[in-house]
């Protein structure tokens, strides 16, 4: 996938409007969100390359330390805690297989 359409879909997925982690800053929860977030990380492929263009990673190693803050604004209104660890730990783990461990 061309990583200038990778970085458009990640950055719509942090805008406040309709994108699954904009929707967390407002302390509401999309399955649908999550599910079309989870989607598009599963198509970033590693890389054999040695760098990385610096605006995807701008936008993909904040969302597991992002989605963490916003556990007190989703509790405040009825989201689970069981909802939103399950969704951290989703996207972890599809960032491991994108990004590989060091």
């Amino acid at each position: 996938m061309a990583i200038t359409n990778v970085i458009e879909r990640l950055e719509y997925e942090w805008s406040l409007e309709n994108g699954f982690l904009g929707l967390l800053r407002e302390g509401r929860f999309s399955e649908d969100g999550l599910a079309r977030l989870l989607n598009l990380l599963d198509e970033i492929e590693s890389s054999e390359s040695e760098f990385i263009e610096r605006r995807l990673v701008e936008l993909l190693w904040h969302m597991p330390i992002f989605m963490r803050w916003q556990k007190e604004r989703l509790q405040e209104n009825g989201v689970q805690p069981e909802k939103l660890s399950s969704a951290i730990t989703e996207v972890e783990n599809r960032l491991e297989v994108a990004l590989g461990f060091p």
